[in-house]
């Protein structure tokens, strides 16, 4: 018997259960890592992620990520605080605050770009189809 009362057989056979449950836990799936600590809470930020600039917002919520690449032609886009906008930098597209197309040729609205909450991370996972048309010539 152990201290705590349990027998040598009993405390090895739950020790060995918590050992294989450990051990077929998955891997955390492919993707980009950032430190919340990173994200200050309501400010855009602005990361690489598998060569696409994706921006992330910080809010009482979570944590919001949308590509930056116009749906178009796949040129980047950038956010005008001061129009409350996204503005695309090759053909004026404007997209509102969550994404949507406003106005100009793009098709679709911007991309969410999925995430998976670690602890103290925020994992942006890996999407195969994430890459953009050519930008124009």
């Amino acid at each position: 018997m152990t201290p705590s009362g349990l027998s040598r057989r009993a405390l090895l056979t739950a020790a060995a259960a918590l050992a294989a449950r450990c051990a077929r836990e998955p891997p955390p799936p492919p993707g980009t890592r950032v430190p919340l600590a990173t994200l200050p809470l309501g400010e855009r930020v602005v990361v690489d992620h598998q060569g696409e600039p994706v921006e992330l917002l910080r809010t009482a919520a979570g944590v919001r990520a949308r590509s930056l690449w116009c749906t178009h032609t796949g040129c980047r886009v950038v956010w005008e605080e001061q129009n409350s906008h996204y503005r695309c930098l090759c053909h004026e597209a404007h997209f509102d605050d969550a994404g949507r197309v406003l106005s100009g040729p793009p098709p679709r609205p911007l991309r969410e770009v999925r995430t998976l909450p670690l602890g103290d991370e925020i994992l942006l996972l890996a999407e195969p189809d994430a890459t953009p048309p050519p930008p124009p010539g």
